[in-house]
């Protein structure tokens, strides 16, 4: 009966409220339970929607709620739709404070203003990222020092992926940090061209078409690109990390200690006089194979050993990215620094690479960087993207990749300091390694519908509520759920479709 008098009262209430708080019926009560801080509204001639922040209180009244409407509609035998909102504050006055009660049954609920939203939740700063899933005039903003805590972009192919992506890295030039896109599927290398894609969607943004000004191709010397300006490039053997380069190749611990061995030999011969690269590593390995073939007594394993590395050696030989050259051509590695200019985007196309060549690239161009940062912290902050980064490091990989993973996890650990954002990008976060992913204090999380993957980050995100959560799999192209440690709260936005060209677009 208590409810019915609810509703009853509900048109005696001023236009402006948007709902009532009602009493507990014993159909919602499991839920509240479940969810902690949370109260259920009736609406009153409205239908709102998931996400849209509210004051519950009287305008006059020096005591009010803010919440946040997580679920809903849900109907019982009682009239009226019923929502459950999230209480996320208290204020008093304009203090805000810990939720240490509920409002009680029949108080009015509004909408929060479209600016008070924005600072509420902390949704605000230099990088323009998009606007509030169901309110549209709430931009939602991130503070570009952010960045450099890393962030990790998730999500299924199709759900928003690139794009979030692009916008972070169009946004960044502004702010004039550099940005760095090791990409995959060779989709950004078109990037000084305005899109010609998603206009419509563009202008609700109030956005146009622009091309980033600064900005730079890079191709490993064995491949080619779809960007005609691409500068091909190659990595000096005698600057690689052996440590790495073994763990790359996937060499065997015995492999290992041949390798090291043979690499000293070559170095110590080559001297001053010829060049050290991986062509007199394997003049020293074939040799010593030819010397045990001649002595039998030798055991046959060592044979095998050296065979076996002999094999490998010279796939990444053939690869072509080692002491690059061709048709008498040598093409010299990139200068850290190239990378390292304010404002520039560089991508480096590995669109066509074998998975040796990509990784060569990686690993090299990575401690390259991180050196060069160590060295002369001034220069200007760098924002580095890793598309599909459990190809490159994957937790079945961790045991075997210690080199490489201790240098990506000291890069990221140190980097911040020396202004180096990482952002790690993958499909499938739950063959990422758990110390990476746990590195990523700013999150876009896009559609995703594997329960495994959801449940790894799920683990390691805090202060998201479960109706959240349950939203992924249904997120629509370019909206995310984000999560930032400048967020007061986690918020489901759409983000906006980038302005420069994105080759093969989707909104994805």
């Amino acid at each position: 009966m208590r409810l019915v008098s609810v509703m009853e009262e509900l048109g005696k209430k001023s236009p402006s409220h948007i709902g009532y708080i009602t009493y507990d019926d014993i159909e919602l009560h499991a839920r509240i339970l479940q969810q902690g801080n949370t109260c259920f509204m009736v609406a009153q001639n409205s239908e709102p929607r998931r996400g849209v922040y509210v004051r519950i209180g009287n305008s006059d009244s020096d005591t009010t709620f803010v919440g946040r409407i997580l679920d809903g509609p849900f109907f019982t035998k009682n009239p009226g739709a019923y929502y459950m909102i999230e209480l996320t504050s208290l204020l008093v006055g304009n203090h805000k404070t810990a939720v240490r009660t509920r409002p009680n049954p029949g108080t009015p609920v509004s909408n929060l203003d479209p600016s008070e939203v924005q600072s509420y939740v902390g949704a605000v700063g230099d990088f323009k990222l998009g606007r509030l899933l169901g309110q549209k005039e709430v931009e939602v903003a991130i503070e570009s020092s952010t960045l450099t805590r890393h962030i990790g972009i998730f999500g299924t192919t199709g759900g928003g992926k690139s794009n979030s992506l692009q916008v972070i890295a169009e946004e960044a030039t502004k702010s004039n940090r550099a940005v760095l896109i090791f990409d995959i599927e060779g989709e950004y290398v078109g990037m000084n061209e305005p899109t010609d894609a998603l206009l419509p969607i563009l202008r609700e943004f109030k956005r146009e078409p622009q091309g980033v000004a600064n900005f730079q191709v890079y191709v490993p010397a064995p491949n080619r690109s779809r960007n005609m300006e691409a500068k091909k490039f190659g990595v000096p053997f005698a600057d690689i990390d052996l440590e790495i380069f073994c763990e790359v190749l996937g060499l065997s611990p015995f492999e290992r200690v041949y390798m090291f061995d043979i690499a000293r030999k070559a170095r110590e011969i080559s001297g001053s006089f010829q060049p050290y690269d991986i062509s007199a590593v394997l003049n020293v390995l074939k040799k010593r194979i030819d010397a045990q073939v001649d002595k039998a007594s030798l055991p046959e394993v060592v044979v095998e050993v050296h065979m076996g590395l002999y094999t490998k050696l010279s796939l990444a030989h053939r690869a072509g990215i080692l002491d690059a050259h061709q048709a008498g051509e040598v093409f010299d590695k990139i200068p850290p620094e190239n990378f390292l200019v304010p404002g520039r985007i560089s991508v480096v196309d590995l669109s066509e690479s074998s998975d040796i060549v990509r990784n060569i690239c990686i690993a090299h161009l990575l401690k390259e960087i991180f050196a060069y940062k160590t060295r002369y912290i001034e220069s200007a902050p760098i924002l580095i993207f890793m598309e599909e980064v459990h190809t490159f490091l994957s937790k079945a990989k961790m045991k075997t990749m210690t080199a490489t993973f201790t240098m990506l996890t000291e890069m990221a650990r140190q980097g911040r300091k020396r202004g180096i954002g990482l952002g790690f990008v993958s499909q499938q976060p739950a063959l990422v390694p758990s110390e990476l992913v746990e590195l990523c204090n700013t999150r876009f999380m896009h559609r995703i519908s594997s329960e495994p993957n959801i449940r790894v980050l799920r683990s390691s995100t805090g202060n998201v509520p479960d109706s959240l959560w349950s939203l992924l799999p249904s997120l629509g192209d370019g909206e995310a759920l984000i999560s930032s440690p400048k967020f007061y709260h986690a918020v489901v936005a759409q983000i906006r479709p980038n302005v420069s060209k994105r080759l093969r677009v989707e909104y994805s």
